[in-house]
């Protein structure tokens, strides 16, 4: 298996991952605002701000900004992977053009 093979077969494996990461991450901002406005409904308090404040320390908001802040973090670490698969396939290509000027000017 040459160098390349290697790196697509890499980035084979991670594409189901990094597709699943994208989606939870486009998913939890409509999440936390669900959540949020589900905590809302029964919040404690006279006043908009007050009631914002009950709603942000309950244990549930909490654990949806979690999950947003896990989502966002797992998706960028993902993507960075594969944007340091693309670089390596990149190098991998130049250099290949690159042997292949060399057998040319050696003709």
């Amino acid at each position: 298996m040459t160098d390349i093979d290697s790196l697509l077969e890499q980035a084979r494996k991670k594409s189901q991952d990094y597709g699943k990461l994208y989606g939870c991450k486009e998913t939890a901002d409509d999440y936390l605002k669900s959540t949020y406005a589900s905590i809302y409904s029964s919040a404690i308090g006279e006043t908009v701000g007050e009631r914002d404040a009950w709603v942000r320390r309950q244990e549930e908001y909490r654990k949806a900004i979690e999950r947003k802040q896990n989502a966002y973090a797992d998706w960028k670490t993902a993507e960075t992977y594969m944007r340091l698969l693309f670089a390596e396939s990149e190098v991998w290509r130049t250099k290949q053009a690159n042997n292949r000027y060399m057998d040319a000017a050696h003709r």
